[in-house]
């Protein structure tokens, strides 16, 4: 068992090298404070869609630069898949601290998440690299992290967009179910839970 202690103090605890169908050789890490301009380029280069599509914050510098300034490892684990030329290619939040709002929709689905002990997820992926494959080590590797730190049960960030299908079948490939749909800022969402 690890702890996100453990991993502020021992980062390689996490650390991951896979290399992709193309060849090409890639490590999920953690983001720390030194990724800052590779950040903010990742961010600044995601598509509109990807934007949209989002939710935990907005996908700028600007926020780069301040995530980075203000890491807080002990409740919000960020990791990042960097490839052989350090650009940031995949980005993925695993955070401890669930909202009211998914709380009181998981009492309504009577699915029992806890705070500090399951996480919330959101991931994305640079545009040129869809369907490459990193998607699948981001999820396949945020999995193994939870099940180490002890996570019972991992949901989707606000869940995902009823319209983003391909999405949907992405988490349902590792395991997620459906677990209730909810409208959120004019979008109808669906949960999704992937108990351990």
């Amino acid at each position: 068992m690890i702890t996100l202690q453990s991993i502020a103090d021992n980062p390689s605890l996490v650390t991951s090298k896979y290399q992709l169908k193309s060849g090409e050789a890639v490590v999920f890490r953690p983001l720390n404070e030194h990724d800052v301009l590779a950040f903010g380029r990742f961010m600044e280069e995601l598509s509109e869609e990807i934007r949209r599509r989002f939710g935990p914050h907005p996908l700028n510098s600007e926020e780069a630069a301040r995530i980075c300034d203000k890491l807080d490892v002990l409740k919000m684990l960020r990791m990042i898949l960097v490839n052989s030329n350090d650009e940031i290619v995949g980005y993925i939040i695993l955070s401890f601290e669930l909202r009211d709002s998914q709380v009181l929709r998981y009492e309504d689905y009577k699915i029992p998440i806890e705070r500090g002990r399951d996480i919330c997820v959101a991931p994305a992926v640079a545009d040129r690299y869809q369907n490459s494959g990193l998607g699948s080590i981001m999820l396949e590797e945020t999995i193994k992290i939870a099940q180490r730190l002890g996570v019972k049960y991992i949901i989707l960030w606000q869940g995902t967009q009823l319209t983003n299908v391909r999405a949907i079948h992405f988490y349902e490939k590792f395991g997620f179910q459906k677990s209730g749909e909810f409208e959120k800022y004019g979008n109808n969402n669906v949960d999704m839970t992937l108990m351990l």
